[in-house]
């Protein structure tokens, strides 16, 4: 999702990952260029992650984004879906 929202990766490969919603919020975000990185040097490096499991078919995390010398949020919630119980994103906030 990291290489996604700071334009490493195109959006697409993530559809079948995302529910309708979540692909539309994903889409948006990369639109507005809200992980842009600030040189082709800047690599994203992840900070420490924080879940929690609001139900059992449910999983809401953040991570620290670092880019250079700029730092960004990234929220998402992760739902099981459809009969195979596949986990797809279905809300994602970047800041």
């Amino acid at each position: 999702m990291v290489e996604v929202l700071t334009g490493a990766r195109p959006s697409g490969q993530l559809m079948r990952h995302t529910s309708l919603d979540g692909y539309g919020q994903l889409a948006s975000l990369v639109r507005a260029g809200a992980l842009r990185r600030g040189g082709p040097a800047d690599r994203p490096r992840l900070g420490p992650v924080h879940d929690r499991s609001p139900s059992p078919d449910a999983v809401e995390a953040c991570v620290r984004v670092d880019l250079g010398r700029r730092h960004h949020m990234v929220a998402f919630r992760l739902e099981q879906r459809g009969p195979a119980g596949q986990w797809q994103c279905t809300a994602v906030e970047a800041r």
